[in-house]
């Protein structure tokens, strides 16, 4: 019960509705003073926090110890006591892809700038004389002069290459940049920038010119580049974008299931209720799992036991989640198991290529 007291007037403030009792009939807001003290406020704030902590733990037991069983409640109306399954989705994913994310090392960029001075051995020096030696003999057979003449400009060459280099090897300058890692293709412009690509596309006739499709990847190719590594930078953008692709796979499985189990005549909710949970429990197990890897680091490696044990539960979950709430025979639900996993491997890749353009357009 609150201890703030009501309002006199009987119209609601949030929706206007005409209030009879303590709470509002149309939208639910209680009908109360809106001014409240920092007491109250603070007291209020503290029990809609332990609310939702009690609700949260009294969702994961069922989630994780009694599969399938969270949603079944759910889908029969019991639902006070339990969180919201896309709510609890959001807040594990969360948890979840920060943890993900967070134990990768990022990768030092290529283009950072080198310090030291790189010495090569003769060998290196030799392979070097050979590759210039190479290059200037095909440049020569397309002179028309004397054979002794070429052989007398190519050990002429020999000779300043070794004449510039050290008897330790050849020494490049500090301060070098190594080379960029560039997206290189037949369908990639040399082109250094959209405005010099569009110019040289302008300048030709229009029946020379890219098409629609390779005009527009040539542009967003350029775009790229101008990133010290263009292929990470794009990697990066592809796994950040792998929780929104989530949103897209959650329904898609959601209708496989519909279409799995039609002998059920169940609505397409359950079947989203039940891929969220699904989830939810796969997160947490995945979690759990790497915060047990982490702990007994710090004693013993186990990790190939966790995630063997790991393996095997969320197998365990599967099976049992899906007995349990679509009261499948034993070895039925086995084989639509493994038909389940083909079809997610399907959905799974149709989404991964779809948050692949999505990135490669938006990055």
């Amino acid at each position: 019960m609150s201890s703030v007291k009501l309002r006199k007037e009987k119209d609601c403030l949030n929706c206007g509705h005409i209030v009879e009792e303590k709470f509002c009939p149309n939208c639910g807001q209680e009908n109360i003073i809106v001014k409240e003290d920092a007491l109250h406020m603070v007291a209020h704030a503290i029990a809609d926090y332990f609310h939702f902590e009690h609700k949260f733990f009294g969702t994961l037991k069922p989630l994780l110890l009694k599969p399938g069983q969270l949603t079944k409640l759910y889908v029969e109306g019991k639902r006070v006591s339990f969180i919201h399954p896309i709510r609890l989705y959001i807040f594990i994913s969360i948890v979840f892809f920060i943890a993900i994310f967070s134990g990768q090392k990022p990768e030092k960029s290529e283009a950072k700038e080198t310090k030291t001075t790189t010495t090569l051995k003769p060998t290196e020096k030799d392979s070097l004389t050979n590759i210039d030696v190479k290059r200037l003999e095909k440049t020569l057979a397309y002179i028309p002069v004397d054979r002794k003449l070429k052989d007398s400009i190519i050990n002429e060459a020999k000779k300043d290459v070794l004449k510039d280099s050290s008897n330790a090897g050849i020494k490049f300058g500090m301060g070098t940049k190594k080379k960029k890692s560039k997206w290189r293709g037949d369908w990639v412009s040399n082109d250094t920038t959209v405005a010099q690509y569009e110019k040289k596309q302008l300048a030709l006739p229009k029946a020379e010119r890219d098409g629609f499709i390779k005009h527009y990847f040539s542009k967003r190719v350029i775009e790229l580049n101008q990133y010290p590594n263009p292929g990470e930078k794009f990697k990066e953008d592809l796994l950040h974008n792998i929780p929104k692709m989530m949103f897209l796979l959650l329904p898609l499985f959601a209708l496989i299931l519909k279409l799995v189990y039609i002998n059920k005549k169940k609505f397409y909710y359950e079947h989203i209720i039940y891929s969220f949970h699904l989830h939810s429990a796969i997160f947490l197990s995945v979690l759990a799992m790497m915060l047990l890897k982490w702990l007994f680091g710090f004693v013993v490696n186990i990790d190939g036991w966790l995630e063997f044990l790991g393996v095997i539960y969320i197998l365990w979950y599967i099976y049992r989640s899906l007995r349990t709430f679509y009261g499948s025979k034993r070895w039925i639900t086995i084989l639509k198991i493994f038909f389940l996993g083909f079809c997610y491997v399907i959905v799974f890749t149709i989404c991964i290529l779809i948050v692949m353009a999505f990135s490669f357009v938006m990055v």
